[in-house]
């Protein structure tokens, strides 16, 4: 068996903590992160039980969660609720904030299974909680002016983003303070359509929705994704209102917007695989789930794909997780560049990636996806290692529930396993 040696000088050097203990808590790797924030050395902890140095950590939870990433072999967040702390690290950076004591993120990753070790990632994420209480005191902030400057028109047009349309979408009006915020005059906005700001597929079906309600007679409120005139996405919170004439008749629309990038910034860490910075599972089960829902109104076709790597436990196994990681971050990168810019891709679990390909027939996608198998079948993907995958692929039946849709496409990935791997199978 070949004995796997701690990479010291790669994580030593990494602005995070590192740690590597077994079930019962035993301390094998303490990285120079954890010496400098906790002020324990790693010759003092080295050998010993964690719980000796920290006591306050919840052992029932984190013996809970190191089984579980042991069990499944996949990392698990050891609380994703980023107002409590995994180890209390005093703050060393000058911040006007009350927050003193680090927000961490906190990944359990399986290591060396048979020996029952863990990998323990602490992640300092201070900042970008600091970022979403900021946002959310402004955007309180933003409400109350709101509702207190209403019938001021002038301070309204300075401080607060409001568009007017036409029944049919078209700019009428809109607030100085939103073409300072895109960086366009108003004149290049009056008279355009609203729809010149909408991007990407899933835009569509929020618009459909937005739309569908408006006409309705009824209030709106929901998240839109806009460009600025330099091609920078922004989010904002929106409220759409439907203005009626006396008859009871939509003659124009009011909208309200409230800038909230930084904080879906925030949201995009609690969304993505930490390892291969695809997506992870939840939220590839929320879109697939959101799509299904208004499938009807959008009218929205896909393919769904399941790979799997083959042969990906021989890797570990002969050449450590270590490896076994820098292969999975290969693959997925062959991955990613391989699709359409508006195909979904998550890791999935394991050695297994998902993939939704959006408006697509099934023998495009089956193409696709053999360019995929293909690229991945002939690259090396690290340390002069290749790799091949074998992949499911089924269509999305209207009025079919995702889970259905899933036991498909896995059927279909376990025919091409047994059939031989390195190929794709249709269902």
């Amino acid at each position: 068996m070949i004995k796997i040696k701690y990479p010291d000088v790669l994580l030593d050097s990494l602005e995070n903590g590192h740690m590597i203990i077994d079930d019962a808590f035993n301390v094998s790797y303490w990285n120079r992160w954890l010496c400098i924030n906790t002020q324990v050395p790693k010759e003092e902890i080295i050998g010993k039980s964690l719980e000796e140095f920290f006591p306050e950590i919840n052992y029932t939870v984190l013996q809970r969660k190191i089984k579980t990433a042991l069990t499944i072999g996949t990392p698990t967040f050891y609380d994703a609720n980023s107002s409590r702390r995994f180890i209390p690290i005093e703050r060393n950076k000058v911040t006007t904030s009350s927050l003193k004591l680090m927000q961490q993120q906190v990944t359990i990753s399986p290591y060396i299974v048979h020996e029952n070790k863990v990998m323990i990632s602490i992640y300092d994420i201070s900042e970008l909680f600091e970022a979403k209480l900021l946002i959310k005191k402004e955007m309180e902030k933003a409400h109350k002016l709101n509702e207190k400057l209403e019938a001021d028109k002038e301070i309204i047009d300075k401080n607060i983003m409001v568009m007017k349309t036409s029944a049919h979408g078209v700019i009428k009006d809109i607030s100085s303070f939103f073409c300072d915020f895109f960086e366009v005059t108003k004149r290049e906005l009056l008279g355009k359509n609203v729809s010149i700001f909408k991007l990407s597929d899933m835009s569509d079906i929020i618009y459909r929705d937005l739309w569908e309600t408006i006409k309705n007679k009824k209030l709106w409120n929901g998240e839109l994704q806009y460009r600025t005139s330099k091609g920078q996405e922004k989010w904002f919170q929106a409220r759409v209102v439907p203005i009626l004439n006396i008859h009871g008749e939509i003659v124009e629309f009011s909208a309200v917007f409230h800038d909230i990038t930084k904080e879906k910034l925030l949201a995009e860490l609690y969304i993505t695989d930490p390892l291969t910075k695809l997506y992870n599972r939840a939220h590839f089960d929320e879109t697939i789930n959101f799509i299904a829902k208004h499938q009807r109104k959008a009218e929205v076709d896909f393919i769904l794909a399941i790979v799997d790597i083959d042969f990906f436990k021989r890797i570990n196994d002969t050449y450590g997780h270590q490896v076994g990681d820098d292969a999975l971050v290969c693959v997925s990168k062959n991955i990613k560049k391989s699709l359409r810019e508006n195909d979904l891709v998550a890791r999935w679990g394991g050695e297994e990636f998902v993939i939704m390909l959006k408006n697509v027939t099934l023998d495009e996608a089956q193409k696709i996806m053999e360019k995929v198998r293909s690229n991945i079948e002939q690259n090396i993907v690290c340390h002069n290692i290749k790799v091949t995958a074998s992949f499911g692929l089924t269509k999305y039946r209207e009025n079919e529930e995702p889970k259905e849709t899933f036991k498909r496409v896995d059927d279909a990935l376990y025919e091409a396993k047994e059939g031989g791997r390195n190929r794709i199978v249709v269902k």
